[in-house]
C-alpha cells in the first residue's frame, strides 16, 4: 500500500487571451504531501484551525478577499502541520506556441509537468484531487495517470477522489495555491508577496517555475564600455607581467611552464598586435604545444593553464570567440556572462536533485545540510 499521499488542487484558468480582465498570468498546482499514518492526527489539528478562522464554513480562501494580513495568520497556522508542499507554477505568457491556444493542449503539457515531479519521485504514491468537471486540469490528469502508470505489483500508485467539498486536506491545499498566486500572478499579486513566499519556502520539498526562471545571461553595457579603458588595460597588463615575474623561477614545473607561456602569448597580442581581439583556445593550444612538443587537451588547457591563472589574480576575459586581457568593461562583462551561462545551469542541476530527494525521503535528507556546503545552499535558498 503506498505510504505517502498527496492533496492536490489548482489555482488559475486556461486562458491565454491576456487582454481579458479575468485571464490569470499563472497556473499553479499545490500538493500537500504527508504520510499516511499522520492524516488522521494533521485532520484532527486542521479542525482546530478551521473552527478558529472559519466557524461553520469552509477553509475557503475567496472568504479572505484581499485581507492579506489575515491570509498570512491563516497560512501561518495551517503550515505548523507537519505535511510538505509540492509547488508547480506556470507563466502562462511563456506559452506561445499556437497550440497552447487548444485548452487540451495546454492540459497536456501541464499534467507532464506535473506527472514527471510527482509520480517519478513517488512510484507509490497516492494522489487525492477534487474532481471540478469533466473539462478541469484534474479530470484529465486523472487519465494521464492511469495511462501512464498501471499498478502492479511492484507499483501500487493510485489516484482517489474527493466528492465531498467538505474535505479538509483539499480546502488546505486550495487554500496553498491561492497563496502561491498571491506571489506570482499578475492580477493577485500582494504587497505581502515576500511574506507569503517565505513562509511557504519554509514548507517546500519540491518547487518549480515554468520556464526556469534564469537571471538575463548577458548584463546590457552602455556603448561607451565597448571602448578601451585605460585604467582597467594598464591593471590587467600589470597583474599579468607581477605573474610572470613572480613565476619564472618554476621552470622546472611543466604546468608553470604552460602558463607562462600562455600568459606571455596573451601579453604580446594585448601590446603588440591587438588589445581588443580574443585568442581561441586553439591558437593558444598550439602556442603551448609548440614550446612542449607533445599535444594538450582542452580540459588540460582550461582546468590546469587558464583556472590556476585566474585563481593566481589575473584578470583573463574571456567569451565564445576565445580569452584576451581586458582592456574596457566589455571584456570583463564577457567575462562575466560566459561564466554566468555555465553557473546557473549548474546550480539548477544541483537544486534538482535536491529537491528529488528531499520529495522522495519527505524531507528528512537535504544533501546540502553538511557544513561542507553551507555557501553553496545559501546560494542555492
Amino acid at each position: 500500500m503506498p505510504e505517502q499521499i498527496a492533496f492536490l488542487d489548482e489555482w488559475g484558468n486556461t486562458e491565454l487571451d491576456f487582454t481579458k480582465p479575468a485571464t490569470s498570468t499563472h497556473y499553479i498546482v499545490a500538493a500537500l504531501l504527508l504520510s499516511k499514518t499522520s492524516l488522521p492526527a494533521i485532520e484532527e489539528r486542521l479542525e482546530v484551525t478551521r473552527h478558529q478562522f472559519f466557524p461553520n464554513a469552509h477553509i475557503d480562501a475567496s472568504k479572505v478577499g484581499n485581507d492579506d494580513k489575515r491570509r498570512l495568520q491563516i497560512l501561518t497556522e495551517l503550515l505548523k502541520l507537519p505535511f510538505h508542499i509540492f509547488g508547480l507554477v506556470v507563466d502562462k505568457r511563456q506559452l506561445r506556441t499556437e497550440g497552447f491556444q487548444y485548452k487540451g493542449s495546454f492540459y497536456k503539457f501541464l499534467h507532464g509537468l506535473a506527472d514527471r515531479e510527482l509520480y517519478r519521485t513517488f512510484p507509490n504514491l497516492e494522489l487525492v484531487a477534487n474532481r471540478l468537471g469533466s473539462d478541469s486540469f484534474m479530470d484529465g490528469f486523472v487519465k494521464y495517470v492511469y495511462a501512464n502508470h498501471i499498478p502492479n505489483l511492484f507499483n501500487q500508485s493510485s489516484f482517489g477522489f474527493v466528492q465531498d467539498s467538505s474535505e479538509l486536506m483539499m480546502q488546505a491545499a486550495g487554500f496553498v495555491a491561492d497563496a502561491l498566486a498571491r506571489c506570482y500572478d499578475e492580477t493577485v499579486l500582494s504587497e505581502h508577496r515576500q511574506e507569503f513566499s517565505s513562509l511557504l519556502k519554509s514548507k517546500m520539498l519540491t518547487f518549480r517555475y515554468w520556464p526556469e526562471a534564469f537571471q538575463p545571461l548577458s548584463v546590457q553595457v552602455p556603448e561607451e564600455a565597448f571602448l578601451y579603458n585605460r585604467e582597467i588595460a594598464e591593471l590587467s597588463l600589470q597583474l599579468a607581467q607581477d605573474y610572470l615575474h613572480r613565476n619564472l623561477n618554476y621552470a622546472s614545473a611543466p604546468q608553470k611552464i604552460d602558463q607562462v607561456h600562455c600568459l606571455g602569448y596573451l601579453i604580446f597580442h594585448f601590446r603588440h598586435v591587438n588589445p581588443m581581439r580574443y585568442i581561441s583556445s586553439r591558437e593558444l593550444m598550439n602556442h603551448i604545444q609548440a614550446g612542449r612538443n607533445t599535444n594538450i587537451s582542452l580540459h588540460y588547457f582550461q582546468a590546469k593553464v587558464i583556472a590556476p591563472l585566474r585563481d593566481a589574480g589575473v584578470l583573463i576575459a574571456s567569451s565564445s570567440k576565445g580569452y584576451k586581457l581586458p582592456a574596457g568593461e566589455q571584456d570583463l562583462y564577457n567575462f562575466i556572462n560566459h561564466s554566468n551561462t555555465i553557473i546557473q545551469p549548474l546550480l539548477s542541476r544541483i537544486q534538482k536533485c535536491r529537491d528529488r530527494i528531499l520529495l522522495a525521503t519527505n524531507g528528512e535528507l537535504d544533501l546540502l545540510s553538511q557544513s561542507e556546503y553551507k555557501l553553496l545552499k545559501k546560494l542555492l535558498d
